[in-house]
């Protein structure tokens, strides 16, 4: 208990602290300003998420970083197995990685600064019109070279094993011609979601081989869930599947 106590206050008083590079870097990307400032914001934004890992005691092995395309188009997709997922993802891809985050991460002071910044987008899964609305964003997003992070599953599987992709979880990516980039998370749900306090663990981060979508045929995309799912799932211990 003494360590998760400790973990929450230092993520929120770090949080709060790195609102000094999230706000000026912020108000420069609203007036076009950002790119001479981005490599600044994108070292924060890791070494900030390294170090709330850190303090969680989460010991992270990285393989297959060389697999990510020198491509502005970028979509990231990953198994869900835990909330350090995103964190992992800030701390070991070198560039800025907005995800879909749920509408109601919209009204948590400071946090929703953040994931605005990164260039996330919140989502109404309520309504299928507004969350159509926040995917046209996030593809807009990707085609201005802001790279973005799926989770398919669309809810942490709190475990080792891989949950179902959701019916058009993909459409981020091809909407917007991105170039996909498998990656498996493992090891995340043990820090926090197993028993409900923070411990610490092992967590992998695999990069697979990445699979262009620009100019995907009909068939190949109607197998394109099937072919990520599988390449998420040969790096999950015993195929990861359920």
């Amino acid at each position: 208990m003494p360590r998760t106590i400790l973990f929450f206050a230092y993520f929120w008083l770090s949080l709060v602290l790195s609102l000094l590079v999230c706000l000026p870097y912020g108000a420069l990307a609203l007036l076009g300003l950002s790119s001479g400032a981005r490599p600044l914001a994108q070292a924060a934004v890791r070494a900030w998420a390294r170090s709330v890992l850190a303090a969680a005691g989460a010991r992270i092995r990285v393989s297959g970083l060389e697999q990510i395309p020198d491509d502005p188009r970028i979509c990231f997709v990953a198994n869900h197995q835990g909330d350090m997922d995103i964190l992992l993802v800030l701390a070991c891809v070198e560039r800025t990685v907005g995800f879909v985050a749920k509408k109601e991460a919209l009204f948590v002071p400071i946090l929703n600064v953040w994931i605005a910044v990164l260039g996330s987008v919140f989502i109404d899964r309520k309504s299928a019109r507004k969350a159509l609305r926040s995917i046209d964003r996030g593809a807009e997003n990707i085609r201005r070279g802001r790279a973005m992070i799926v989770f398919p599953e669309g809810t942490r599987s709190r475990g080792p094993r891989m949950g179902p992709f959701r019916k058009g979880s993909l459409k981020l990516a091809t909407k917007s011609g991105a170039t996909i980039v498998p990656v498996t998370i493992d090891g995340t749900w043990r820090v926090w979601e197993e028993g409900r306090r923070i411990r610490p663990a092992e967590t992998s981060f695999i990069v697979h081989e990445p699979i262009a979508t620009e100019g995907m045929g009909i068939e190949d995309r109607r197998q394109l869930a099937d072919r990520v799912r599988a390449a998420i799932a040969s790096g999950l211990p015993g195929g990861g599947l359920r």
